[in-house]
């Protein structure tokens, strides 16, 4: 009994952080227009169905299959303007391979239903774990534009810009550079991945997991057209994911 009277009591501590969350929100001219903390799938649909293994655990959304590429949930939500993306990601397992990888795509305008390799016109942000691609023994940030379902390609351009590693640096400026590694023992604990995009301009602007009120950005070098749905995205890679955030900035 005692242990049900908990469980009720956090359930509820945790709504009244999330209305509290919503009204500041809301006071600084935000609208929060997704929150999602998983008690159940709600309008989440993997694509297709019987791809990867999406689950609800300990009140997270997991996928976790290790042997799924293309695995990915989508769900609707409309986004113009600037935009905020906001979720806690924590590893569980990735098989016995030295690959995986998760991310989130943004602005669908019409997601596919099947395994794809794309997802419709949409930018995808992917952190991938491949050190003998990459070299090095951490996640390398990317983001790939999707034209169609089955055309995706990487964003590289000059004008990228990110921080050069996670330390600390020793003054607030961003060094051009080519990628940022994330040492994979993070991912023993949920680490909060946070990102702001302004739609008219292509600007994204990733805050920094390890390193408070820092931030790295690049250039997508286009605007971005307005979307009506997202997706969670792995590859060959099992974790959970909670607390979803979408805030219109703007």
């Amino acid at each position: 009994m005692y242990k049900n009277q908990e469980g009720v009591l956090m359930k509820c501590l945790k709504m009244v952080l999330v209305l509290l969350f919503v009204i500041s929100s809301v006071c600084f001219g935000q609208q929060v227009i997704m929150y999602e903390s998983f008690n159940t799938m709600g309008n989440w649909k993997p694509a297709p169905e019987n791809y990867g293994d999406w689950q609800i655990v300990n009140g997270r959304l997991a996928q976790l299959s290790v042997t799924s590429g293309m695995a990915k949930i989508n769900s609707p939500v409309m986004q113009s303007g600037v935009m905020q993306y906001e979720f806690d990601v924590k590893y569980i397992d990735h098989g016995n391979d030295e690959y995986g990888a998760f991310g989130i795509h943004i602005n669908i305008d019409d997601p596919a239903d099947g395994i794809s390799w794309g997802n419709g016109k949409s930018f995808l942000l992917w952190v991938t774990y491949d050190p003998e691609v990459y070299a090095g023994t951490g996640f390398r940030a990317q983001c790939y534009k999707s034209i169609t379902n089955s055309i995706m390609d990487e964003v590289t351009t000059s004008d990228m810009y990110q921080k050069d590693g996670f330390e600390i640096p020793e003054t607030n400026t961003v060094d051009k550079v080519k990628y940022v590694y994330l040492d994979a023992s993070y991912l023993d604990n949920a680490i909060t991945i946070k990102v702001t995009i302004d739609s008219s301009t292509g600007t994204v602007i990733l805050t920094d997991p390890l390193i408070p009120n820092y931030e790295w950005y690049f250039e997508i070098g286009e605007s971005i057209p307005e979307g009506s749905y997202i997706s969670l995205r792995t590859s060959s890679l099992a974790v959970s994911f909670d607390n979803v955030t979408v805030t219109q900035v703007k």
